[in-house]
């Protein structure tokens, strides 16, 4: 079993019945806080991105027929890969196309 702890003082909670809206409440005998844990389930996602990312799965393939999928990993799709930093000089240059093709646009 879980143990939740107090996000005011940091010991163990019991708990408190439900909200409204059916979440569970816990409550910390030691300083009285009263609170409802909420769940972050974007490690979960993250991985259903992954494994879509890397994997031979199309979108429709997914649970949720597509539709969730994406929902559930909008917040991925805006991330760029940092380039590695260099440290010394030499005679490469890298140039970024996906940069240049965003910048032609607007001339």
């Amino acid at each position: 079993m879980r143990l939740v702890r107090c996000p005011n003082c940091g010991f163990v909670c019991k708990k408190n019945g439900k909200t409204n809206a059916g979440s569970q409440r816990w409550y910390c005998n030691q300083c009285s806080y009263s609170f409802t844990n909420k769940v972050n389930k974007t490690n979960n996602n993250l991985q259903i991105f992954l494994d879509w990312l890397f994997g031979k799965h199309t979108q429709l393939d997914m649970a949720g027929e597509g539709r969730s999928f994406r929902r559930k990993t909008s917040q991925f799709w805006e991330l760029w890969p940092l380039p590695p930093k260099v440290e010394s000089s030499s005679s490469v240059v890298f140039v970024d196309g996906i940069y240049l093709a965003r910048n032609a646009c607007i001339l």
